[in-house]
């Protein structure tokens, strides 16, 4: 059997014919990442409200959006979602801004390197579509990702809130130039 290289994997972008899997994918990595911290009966809710395949359907036909999906063997493993944010927070400073909505990766298959080349192609994508910023908001208790925004060269440029039911969480708003 030939061993795993860093990356056997590919990425590409989703149309909408990606709904399902986009909405399924979404759904579980963010239970796999956040269920312990964020349980029932909300964690239920916030999913169904967050993942509907039709909104994730129209999500995928807006021509303002982008959401790349990594596949490993014909498994999705992690996915990109990054729209055009023309009123961006304060603090977030450059023309042309663009807001990574979601950003999550498998915990199977971190350490790999599909989170860097995944933001890489981000990256890429928001600047051949003119952005000269790049922000995304992150929840201030989740050092494996508040860590890895800033390896990827995001600095902290404000706070906002993260609405959870009845719970309210302070995330970080990260920013860096594309």
């Amino acid at each position: 059997m030939a061993a795993r290289t860093k990356t056997a994997f590919s990425i590409r972008r989703c149309t909408v014919d990606d709904a399902a899997m986009v909405a399924s994918l979404g759904a579980r990595l963010f239970t796999e990442t956040y269920g312990p911290t964020h349980p029932e009966p909300e964690l239920s809710r916030y999913l169904a409200r967050s993942f509907p395949v039709d909104g994730v359907r129209d999500t995928l036909a807006d021509e303002n959006v982008t959401v790349f999906v990594v596949e490993d063997d014909g498994s999705a493993i992690a996915y990109a979602y990054l729209r055009a944010s023309p009123e961006p927070p304060a603090g977030v400073k450059g023309d042309r801004a663009f807001e990574i909505v979601r950003f999550y990766v498998d915990p199977a298959c971190q350490g790999r390197g599909v989170g860097a080349e995944l933001m890489k192609k981000s990256f890429e994508d928001a600047r051949a579509r003119g952005a000269g910023v790049i922000w995304l908001q992150v929840w201030k208790e989740a050092p494996w990702a508040v860590g890895f925004y800033q390896r990827m060269g995001f600095s902290v440029v404000g706070s906002a809130p993260f609405y959870f039911g009845d719970r309210i969480g302070d995330d970080h708003i990260m920013a860096r130039a594309v």
